[in-house]
């Protein structure tokens, strides 16, 4: 039950936006649960559940672009959401935090996923004018960040997705 709760506060977001001029929300995650601490670790079975459970959550949030790293998990994250839109993500480098900054700010119009690592989802939100966040330790987090009417500042909303455990 508390999925559709989040699930419909997820939609309700996501509407609420369109009336406004900068009226795109841009979903952050970090990757799911990862097999080990190797630099291109992939997904656990635990962790390939979580990416099915945040297709099922956005699948109806009108996504129009996923961003993804060059690293694997964070691909295998997006995968199920990717195939149920029919999207082909858009790689970015891990560290080019103002590259995507940059493309987010382009069109502030859409709705996108970016799904990042543990330590550059604060980074991003504060280049997007979220403000200072700290380090992102779990996988359960779903940061949801609303352009204000200038589309360089915003607000957050974080939400937990997916018991998965």
């Amino acid at each position: 039950m508390k999925w559709l709760a989040r699930t419909v506060v997820v939609i309700a977001l996501a509407a609420s936006s369109l009336a406004q001029t900068h009226s795109g929300l841009v979903f952050l995650v970090r990757h799911a649960e990862k097999d080990s601490d190797g630099k291109n670790a992939l997904l656990t079975e635990q962790g390939h559940e979580r990416a099915q459970c945040l297709a099922h959550l956005l699948a109806e949030a009108e996504i129009r672009k996923i961003f993804v790293t060059t690293i694997t998990r964070t691909q295998q994250t997006a995968d199920p959401l990717t195939q149920i839109l029919g999207l082909t993500p858009i790689v970015m480098e891990q560290k080019d935090i103002q590259g995507l900054v940059a493309q987010l700010q382009a069109d502030t119009n859409d709705n996108v996923l970016v799904v990042a690592h543990s330590e550059t989802l604060p980074k991003i939100l504060k280049a997007l004018g979220a403000g200072k966040m700290p380090k992102i330790e779990e996988f359960d987090r779903l940061f949801v960040f609303h352009y204000d009417e200038g589309g360089k500042l915003g607000t957050v909303t974080t939400l937990r997705y997916c018991n998965c455990k």
